[in-house]
């Protein structure tokens, strides 16, 4: 991470700007000086498009000599949005106001917003980043102190719930700085160091099977992808037992491409962009990981990252080589830029030999889900519609979208070989669907398996609406709230 933001409730300090919720009432001006009041007013009564709800409107003012920015959020007619995505908005809206303004100390009445603590929270933490990693000079707006004032929650239950999204967040970042490196910085090796050094304790095992151990056990899906580069690709699992007394484990596996050039198959110029961004799914993976270490949730998690780089050489695999996987089937490669499947199927075959029952698998694989779904929502698919409407319930709540993509036998039959066993690449159609059921033929009958496609959400590549760009972390949340659920 690359600033620590701290976030307290009902802490003392000397804020430069504070944020407040105003409609026509403007209950909110309780809370300031007279002379605050009246400034405050004055600017409503000239603009009163400032009260409309999901505005964000900044005033600055000079009070005792000292200069001081409010940020008047509109909540006029907004009980309707309590708790949704559009609430989730607005907050990530305030935090965007307040790093343009380059706040250090920031104020939130919360009883003026009228909105959900909790997605408040996750939205004003959700903004509240840059990566300045290989910036020389520090620019940082990075807000690092932000102070919630309420006395409508218990301080106890208030601190609580700071802690556990400081925690969360405290993740995500992680995640993002290792997506937003350079591939010249994170190779698989170094996402191997990077994890081990970060991943430990008594309820933490790892396990790292170099280029070696991976021809050894017959993992032809990674061992090919990763034989074009000079960094040889590397399968690392994490696993995280929270709940000795029980054998149920969860596989989060994760695609680890760290850069993605397509191969011999060969991307153009503007596909090749981005392409650090292609292990986002090892990232999460580890990401959760290290979330349920501080969380200490009572489950058993087993995170898979197969990493390797796909880059053309002499050595680099090649359109119509057939390839043994780790469970013995045959692949046909049709297309080395379809690789990510090939890291993922050896990868949940050898989950599922180290005792998962469930597996879900992330990874930005696909084009053709973009063009679906294009940056809003990650698709969805899987052999267990139950944990599939939990999933989608689950991400919805943490104000992450997912959309169920069809998985009828009839796509499967696009994948048939005439030569092997199934080949990686199912034609120009369906293309998100036929990927993620190249995956599901490594699926056990009795294993619960859910597919997410991150590829159009897990990096933002052109500046959003407020400002942000680069990595963005998602899928923690909607994983984190699915193994909560599976607590209670």
């Amino acid at each position: 991470m690359e600033e620590d933001s701290m976030i307290t409730c009902n802490g003392s300090g000397n804020p430069d700007a504070i944020v407040l919720g105003v409609d026509h009432r403007l209950r909110a001006l309780a809370h300031v000086s007279e002379e605050e009041s009246a400034l405050i007013r004055a600017y409503t009564d000239r603009r009163p498009a400032a009260l409309r709800a999901g505005s964000v409107n900044v005033l600055r003012s000079v009070v005792d000599d000292t200069v001081k920015t409010y940020f008047l959020a509109g909540i006029e007619d907004s009980s309707t949005e309590r708790g949704t995505f559009r609430e989730f908005e607005r907050a990530k809206r305030i935090m965007a106001a307040a790093m343009r303004e380059g706040v250090s100390e920031l104020a939130v009445y919360i009883d003026t917003l009228d909105m959900e603590a909790e997605t408040l929270i996750d939205g004003l933490l959700y903004g509240n980043y840059e990566f300045n990693r290989y910036k020389t000079e520090d620019g940082s707006k990075v807000i690092k102190n932000i102070n919630l004032i309420t006395s409508g929650l218990k301080s106890k239950d208030f601190n609580t719930l700071c802690y556990i999204y400081s925690s969360i967040y405290e993740c995500i970042y992680f995640v993002r700085d290792l997506v937003n490196m350079p591939p010249n910085e994170l190779t698989p090796r170094k996402f191997v160091d990077t994890a081990t050094a970060l991943c430990k304790g008594d309820a933490i095992f790892i396990e790292v099977l170099n280029k070696w151990n991976l021809e050894k056990r017959n993992m032809g899906g990674i061992v090919s992808v990763g034989k074009g580069s000079m960094n040889p690709p590397q399968l690392l699992s994490v696993a995280y037992t929270g709940d000795p007394e029980s054998r149920d484990v969860l596989a989060v596996v994760g695609k680890g491409i760290t850069y993605d050039s397509g191969g011999l198959s060969l991307k153009s110029r503007a596909g090749m962009e981005h392409m650090k961004s292609d292990m986002a799914g090892a990232a999460t993976a580890l990401g959760v990981i290290r979330a349920l270490m501080l969380l200490k949730y009572p489950v058993n998690v087993l995170a898979v990252m197969p990493l390797a780089e796909n880059v053309p050489s002499g050595m680099s695999y090649h359109v119509d080589d057939v390839i043994t996987m780790f469970n013995g089937a045959t692949v046909e490669v049709k297309n080395t830029d379809a690789e990510g499947r090939l890291v993922l199927a050896d990868a949940v075959a050898y989950a599922q030999s180290k005792g998962a029952r469930k597996i879900i698998d992330l990874a930005t694989l696909t084009g053709a889900c973009v063009t679906a779904l294009g940056t809003v929502r990650s698709g969805m698919l899987g052999n267990d519609q139950e944990w599939m409407n939990r999933l989608f319930s689950a991400a919805a709540r943490v104000h992450e979208k997912v959309w169920q993509l069809p998985a009828d036998e009839e796509y499967e039959k696009q994948l048939q070989s005439e030569i092997a066993d199934i080949k990686n690449v199912g034609g120009p159609d369906a293309g998100a669907i036929t990927a993620g059921l190249f995956i599901k033929h490594f699926i056990k009958e009795q294993t619960s398996w859910i597919h997410l496609d991150i590829a159009g959400t897990a990096f933002c590549d052109k500046k959003d609406e407020n400002g942000y760009y680069g990595a963005t972390g998602v899928g923690i949340k909607t994983i984190l709230e699915l193994l909560k659920g599976d607590t209670q």
